[in-house]
């Protein structure tokens, strides 16, 4: 998008400017708090301008014409050979360019990734970016923007600004912010309707996301849900879909976002294994605050457990964990020789183990400390749910 259409919408969105039809009444002047927090709102759209990007897919020019058309200066592209495919948001998570966005919209019609994909900063200048690794279960991608040789980062990037997700509480106010396609920018506000569950998605994909009452547009999918403070506490999600494969479109009665510890754990891990698939030890589990919220404080510290470790809550019957002996009421300890403490540990330690090769397990079991192998297998169709 040109650099004029990008003060443009600057300009718009500072104003506030919204359509309104001829018959509905202006709205009277502010009050000095909304004047207040129109202001502040202003300074974090500006603020966020250039942490979150547009990020584009292209896809190969069909050899044959489709039977649906296509303009043809319309849908140009830098890449001689490629139209574009899809035009999403990502965030900017570190200076050397890494991006966060969704896995879904670097997919092309043929079910694979898109071999070119580029980022747009708010100044319009753009860049192609290597997809480093994805995945499909929770829709999270990591790029990595391809500087031209001898440059660095330009000035015009800023890292966002991580907050807390799990202090957030139901009708909390935030901001959905994205950078789909065209000159507008998504700026919405709304309030939290519900927290995730469970901060693993392994057997609920829909109860591990926060849910908030804004409308986006489908391209703003990949970017900042932003609490009161400014702070960017999730990424803005489509509705899950059991086939990773398909693409889907927000929801206009609710706003779906990853909570950001769940996109930054599983986006180290798929950094450093630069893997497209989504393994899983066929189990799901829960934290012991999870754990405590749900059975009370009474049934909890009645509970015998070990120093550490988290609470096997739910089984697949034809998943790795069964097949290694885990059951559910057990804690994991360690997967491979390494604690696990909380969540986050667990995905992590999926990604990190993931080959093939079984893994040794320690599971505390009542009083026993039972030590297992299990095999951490590719996620299979039929376990997703929503």
């Amino acid at each position: 998008m040109s650099h004029t259409l990008r003060t443009m919408s600057s300009y718009l969105l500072h104003a506030f400017v919204v359509p309104m039809l001829a018959s509905v009444p202006l709205a009277p002047a502010p009050s000095t708090e909304t004047a207040v927090r129109a202001t502040s709102d202003a300074e974090l759209a500006e603020r966020m301008l250039t942490s979150v990007v547009s990020v584009t897919s292209y896809r190969r020019v069909p050899t044959t014409p489709s039977p649906t058309g296509r303009w043809e200066i319309a849908d140009e592209s830098p890449f001689p050979g490629f139209m574009r495919n899809v035009v999403a948001t990502g965030m900017v998570v570190a200076a050397d360019g890494t991006i966060l966005c969704c896995r879904s919209p670097l997919i092309t019609d043929e079910g694979g990734l898109a071999e070119i994909v580029d980022v747009e900063l708010s100044t319009g200048t753009r860049y192609e970016a290597e997809i480093l690794a994805s995945e499909p279960t929770i829709n999270l991608a990591v790029l990595k923007v391809k500087w031209p040789e001898g440059t660095t980062a330009p000035g015009e990037l800023t890292v966002i600004e991580r907050g807390p997700s799990d202090a957030l509480r139901p009708a909390d106010r935030v901001i959905a912010i994205g950078d789909p396609f065209g000159s507008a920018r998504t700026f919405a506000p709304g309030v939290v309707m519900a927290m995730p569950a469970t901060a693993c998605y392994q057997s609920d994909l829909t109860g591990s996301l926060i849910h908030a009452s804004m409308a986006i547009a489908p391209g703003s999918v990949g970017g900042a849900l932003v609490d009161a403070s400014g702070k960017v506490v999730g990424m803005l999600v489509p509705q899950p879909q059991l086939k990773p494969e398909v693409r889907t479109e927000p929801l206009p009665y609710v706003t779906y976002a990853m909570p950001l510890d769940t996109a930054f754990g599983v986006a180290e891990a798929l950094k450093s294994k630069r893997t497209n698939d989504s393994p899983w030890m066929g189990f799901s589990v829960l934290s012991r605050e999870e754990l405590r919220a749900r059975v009370g404080d009474a049934e909890f510290n009645a509970m015998t457990k070990p120093e550490h470790g988290i609470y096997v809550d739910d089984m697949f019957t034809t998943g790795p964990g069964t097949k290694a002996g885990v059951q559910r009421g057990d804690f994991l300890m360690e997967v491979n020789g390494a604690r696990i403490v909380n969540v986050v540990d667990f995905q992590q330690a999926l990604y990190y183990n993931f080959g093939g090769t079984p893994v040794q397990i320690k599971v505390a079991r009542g009083d026993k400390v039972l030590n297992l192998m299990i095999r951490i297998e590719t996620r299979p169709a039929d376990a997703n749910r929503r």
